[in-house]
C-alpha cells in the first residue's frame, strides 16, 4: 500500500473516531502503519471532565499508556511550555529537552525500555487546550530495531498534514461527547422522576418513556400505550383523552392548555384513578423528523406516591392542611365541586382555599396549578 493511501485510511479514521469514539484505537493502529510501525498513543478528553481519558493505542500496553502522564512528568525535567509547544504542528520532544540524553532518563527506563521502545525522541502533537487543560494529544514512539532511526523533517511534515483534521474531528467528538453526558444526565433525571413522563411523535407513537411511565403502563390498568397511541380502558374517558391529544397535537408549539388537557383514567382494579396531563412542547423543531417529539404526557399514580403530595405542598409553600387536600385532589382529575363534595365543605369554601393557593403557589389558574403538582416539586413525595 502506497503513501498515500494510507495516509487517506489515517485522514478517513479520524473523522469516524469523531462520532465514534472507540475508532480512536483504529486510528492509533493506522497511525502507527504510517510511520513505519510505530508505537502510538492518543489521549482524548472532553471538556467538562477536564482530564485526558481515556487513551487509545498501538503498540502500547494498557497499564503503560494510563499511567503515561505520571511517567512523563516524573521522567523528565518538564517544561509547562510543552503542551503549548506543539498545539499547531507536530514536534520532536528534543526541541525542548536539548541537554537531556534520553536513555538516561527515568522515562526510558520505566516507559520506554520495558514496552520493547526504542532511546530515541518521540514526536507528539498537542491537538487542543480548553481552560488551561489539554484535551486532545498523541505522541508516536520508534520501536527496538527500527532500522530508520530518529524521526525526521519529512516524518513531522507527513505529521503536519493530520493537523487540521484532528482539530476538526476532535472539535466534532468534544461535542457529540458533550451532548451524550447531557442526554445521559437528563436521562437520569427524568427517571427519577416519580410521575410518568411520555413524549408522543406527531403520530401519537411513545418516542420517551421513564421509569415511572413504563412502570404504569406494565399494570395494564385502565391505562396504556399500544402502537395507536395512548389510550384509556373506559370507552368515554378514552373518547375525552383522544380529542384532548387532538387538540394538544394540533396546537401551535409553546401554547398552554388550561384545564381541557387534564383528566382521571380509573383503573378497573378499584385503585385510585391515575391523573393526566397532556400538553404540547414549549419547543418543536422547525420542519421536524417524524420522530421528534410535539407532546408530552404527565401520569400520576397516587398509590405510587402522589397522595403524600399534600404534605409536600405544606412544607414548601406553607398551605394549611385544607388547602393542601384540595391541591390534591384536584390534581386526582376532580373538579372543584367534585373536590369540595369530597372534602365535606361548601362550594364557596373550596374557592376561598383555591384562591389562597393561587396566591401562595404563585399560580395564576387551576390548570397551572396542577401542572405543579404533576410535574413539579410537589410530585416528590414517597414512591
Amino acid at each position: 500500500m502506497g503513501y498515500n493511501e494510507r495516509l487517506q485510511i489515517v485522514i478517513d479514521l479520524i473523522y469516524e473516531a469523531a462520532i465514534k469514539p472507540s475508532g480512536w484505537t483504529d486510528v492509533a493502529d493506522a497511525m502507527g502503519c504510517l510511520f513505519d510501525g510505530s508505537a502510538v498513543l492518543i489521549g482524548i478528553g472532553l471538556p467538562y471532565d477536564g482530564r485526558i481519558e481515556p487513551h487509545y493505542s498501538s503498540g502500547i500496553s494498557p497499564e503503560f499508556a494510563s499511567g503515561y502522564p505520571e511517567h512523563l512528568v516524573n521522567g523528565l525535567p518538564w517544561k509547562n511550555s510543552y503542551s503549548h509547544a506543539y498545539t499547531d504542528r507536530f514536534g520532536r520532544m528534543d526541541e525542548l529537552f536539548t541537554d537531556v540524553e534520553l536513555a538516561e532518563t527515568e522515562f526510558y527506563r520505566t516507559f520506554l525500555k520495558p514496552q520493547g521502545l526504542a532511546a530515541e525522541w518521540p514526536i507528539g502533537h498537542t491537538i487542543a487546550i480548553e481552560g488551561g487543560r489539554v484535551v486532545g494529544g498523541l505522541g508516536i514512539y520508534r520501536r527496538v530495531g527500527c532500522e530508520l532511526g530518529p524521526f525526521s523533517k519529512d516524518d513531522l511534515a507527513l505529521g503536519d498534514v493530520l493537523v487540521r483534521h484532528l482539530s476538526r474531528a476532535l472539535q466534532v467528538h468534544t461535542t457529540l461527547g458533550g451532548v451524550r453526558h447531557e442526554r445521559l444526565a437528563m436521562g437520569e433525571v427524568m427517571d427519577r422522576l416519580p410521575t410518568g413522563v411520555i413524549l408522543l411523535n406527531s403520530s401519537r407513537q411513545a418516542v420517551v418513556t421513564n421509569h415511572s411511565a413504563d412502570r404504569i403502563i406494565a399494570q395494564r390498568d385502565g391505562f396504556r400505550v399500544d402502537a395507536g397511541g395512548p389510550c384509556a380502558s373506559d370507552a368515554r374517558e378514552n373518547a375525552l383523552m383522544q380529542g384532548i391529544l387532538a387538540d394538544v397535537l394540533d396546537a401551535p408549539p409553546g401554547r398552554e392548555l388550561e384545564s381541557s388537557g387534564f383528566l382521571a383514567v380509573t383503573r378497573p382494579s378499584g385503585k385510585r384513578a391515575y391523573a393526566l396531563m397532556l400538553t404540547p412542547l414549549m419547543a418543536v423543531p422547525v420542519g421536524g423528523q417524524t420522530q421528534d417529539a410535539t407532546a408530552a404526557i404527565f401520569i400520576s399514580d397516587p398509590e405510587a406516591g402522589l397522595a403524600s403530595a399534600a404534605e409536600v405542598l405544606e412544607t414548601i409553600y406553607s398551605l394549611t392542611h385544607s388547602e393542601a387536600e384540595l391541591v390534591r385532589l384536584l390534581s386526582q382529575g376532580m373538579s372543584l365541586e367534585e373536590a369540595a363534595t369530597a372534602r365535606g365543605v361548601a362550594i364557596n369554601t373550596a374557592r376561598s382555599h383555591l384562591k389562597r393557593v393561587f396566591s401562595k403557589t404563585d399560580t395564576r389558574r387551576q390548570g397551572e396549578l396542577v401542572r405543579l403538582v404533576l410535574a413539579g416539586v410537589a410530585s416528590f413525595g414517597d414512591e
